[in-house]
């Protein structure tokens, strides 16, 4: 039987409504959908950026697709008029719809799973090993320590599977044993379409919606209220918990309640759920977007006339001299220095040759950026040790082989995306050279599979060193080992040819050009505005001065 289309006045249960108010809803729907879809289209675009990449953006689209489909559904409800059918619609809002929820929280766990891992790099920028499980029998001590070897991401991932699988179940039972679906049954009666979506059937689906807005959104909240990142991922995860709270209560109290009655006839019960769900695909793809755009207008702005003299080819970075200029030297003498200076390439080589823990805990706990500052203080020290053993006259066979292990050794747990904890973002074409240099090197650091941002342990509880306790030189894995006695000569892997104390230089280039546009300007302004007085409203020489007296 064909569906008829009338034009009607509000929600009755008949046939297909397109009054005015059914095509303002199919309306937003279309301008909404289309808006969004070019939101991600940009975001897959710069997918590679950091600030996009650590958000796990595979995670983010999946579950925005399958809420925006039941948004979709929502926005419909009215213009439909109830002719969509109630046994699909118990399956939506039973599997689907709560799926979808489930694998949102599962992203706003990702923010306190990336802010655990990179607090954890201000201690142990090497990844904690975890031990195989292979050939294990499976008891109640060994599940424990499997449990606890998981990350956050994937214990999440793990409750979700055991809900889902749980709900199926239970939704099959009711379904089978319920007349309101089909002609079969052992209790309930059939009715028509307002009564079919009313009874104890929907109880387990109420349940399960309750459990991830009112039960897992307030404990994510509550878990990362003492998070303060620049890129605003805290406020998003904020906005997208506390809008989506109401959707529940209101969506039951609509189809329930008397009082609802007339608020029903333009605003169905299943748009309750629409602010929602609107709210979590905004803050979900316009808050990166925005940072992207902040990002770009950053590295149109702030232009150092060294990276300004950089040539550039095929897309790569060729290397940079850090050797000092007159403005470094003014800074270490304690000379007036204006605010555009500390924009320069060289305060920011000071800051990393000098003291880059104030640096490190700033990218580790405000960008979750730490991994760059590690490993462009892994670079300082394996060029110091290169340095040393050349001050003696020549690099002799044995020492080139340890110098060699020991950058086997940063590949392996800063570049390479197979083992390294969090791999540093670099060019295709650099990662390639790097890899073809060190894809023989077994150094012997335990290898294991590592994937970046998304596939990690979250520690329990964080405490920060204090900057004097630390010393800069123990950032880096090679920092720690000295090039005459970091490997017994027996286990030294032959030297390639091509391998010089150039080696990392392209790959360092790129790396501090994106610290230099990103982590160091937002650090040099953070750092002003909390020490600036409140009486001082220009001149701000007299806090970059004392920006660079805490580099000694």
């Amino acid at each position: 039987m064909a569906l008829r289309i009338q034009r009607r006045e509000g929600y009755d249960w008949g046939s297909i409504n397109l009054d005015a108010v059914g095509k303002i809803y199919i309306a937003f729907c279309v301008i909404w959908t289309v808006i969004l879809f070019a939101g991600v289209a940009v975001l897959l675009r710069y997918r590679h950026l950091d600030f996009i990449r650590m958000r796990n953006i595979t995670l983010v689209i999946s579950s925005l697709l399958m809420i925006h489909v039941y948004l979709v559904l929502d926005l419909l409800a009215y213009p439909l008029n109830g002719t969509f059918p109630c046994n699909l619609e118990f399956w939506l809002m039973s599997i689907y719809f709560p799926l979808g929820v489930a694998l949102y929280q599962a992203h706003n766990v990702q923010l306190l799973n990336v802010s655990g891992l990179q607090k954890q790099l201000i201690y142990h920028p090497l990844k904690r090993h975890v031990r195989s499980s292979k050939g294990k029998k499976w008891n109640r001590a060994e599940i424990r320590e499997w449990w606890s070897c998981l990350d956050l991401i994937h214990r999440t991932y793990l409750v979700i599977a055991i809900g889902v699988t749980l709900q199926l179940a239970l939704c099959i039972i009711v379904f089978l044993v319920s007349r309101k679906f089909h002609s079969f049954g052992i209790t309930s009666a059939t009715g028509d379409a307002r009564q079919c979506r009313q009874g104890w059937e929907w109880i387990p689906t109420a349940s399960w919606q309750f459990i991830w807005t009112f039960g897992f959104g307030p404990y994510i909240l509550f878990k990362i209220r003492n998070i303060k990142d620049v890129h605003r991922w805290t406020l998003q995860t904020t906005l997208a918990v506390s809008f989506s709270l109401p959707g529940t209560p209101l969506w039951l109290a609509a189809i329930y309640g008397r009082g609802f009655e007339k608020v029903n006839l333009y605003w169905p019960a299943p748009m309750w759920f629409a602010p929602g769900l609107v709210m979590m695909e905004f803050v979900s793809v316009f808050f990166p977007l925005l940072e992207l755009g902040h990002f770009m207008a950053s590295r149109r702005n702030v232009r150092s006339p060294i990276v300004d003299s950089w040539p550039k080819r095929s897309g790569d970075v060729v290397s940079i001299s850090t050797t000092s200029c007159e403005k470094t030297k003014a800074t270490v003498r304690g000379e007036p220095v204006s605010r555009s200076d500390m924009y320069n390439m060289h305060a920011l080589d000071h800051a990393l040759s000098s003291n880059a823990m104030e640096l490190l805990q700033f990218a580790a706990t405000r960008e979750f950026t730490g991994e760059n500052i590690v490993f462009l203080t892994q670079i300082r020290d394996w060029r110091r040790s290169w340095k040393r053993v050349a001050s003696s006259g020549t690099v002799d066979t044995v020492a080139k082989r340890r110098l060699y292990n020991n950058a086997a050794s940063i590949f392996d747990t800063s570049v390479c995306l197979q083992t390294a904890q969090f791999p540093v973002n670099i060019e295709h074409k650099i990662y390639l050279a790097l890899e073809q240099m060190f894809r023989l090197a077994k150094t012997p650091i335990e290898r294991e599979h590592v994937t970046p941002f998304a596939d990690e342990l979250m520690p329990g509880t964080w405490s920060l060193p204090s900057p004097s306790t630390t010393a800069p030189s123990s950032y880096g894995f090679p920092a720690q080992r000295d090039e005459s006695s970091s490997f017994p000569v027996e286990s030294l892997l032959e030297v390639p040819a091509g391998f010089d104390e150039h080696v990392f230089d392209r790959a360092e280039a790129s790396v501090k050009y994106m610290v230099f546009t990103n982590t160091w300007v937002r650090f040099v302004d953070e750092w002003e505005m909390s020490h600036r007085p409140s009486t001082e409203s220009a001149g701000s020489s007299r806090s970059s001065n004392s920006l660079v007296q805490r580099l000694p």
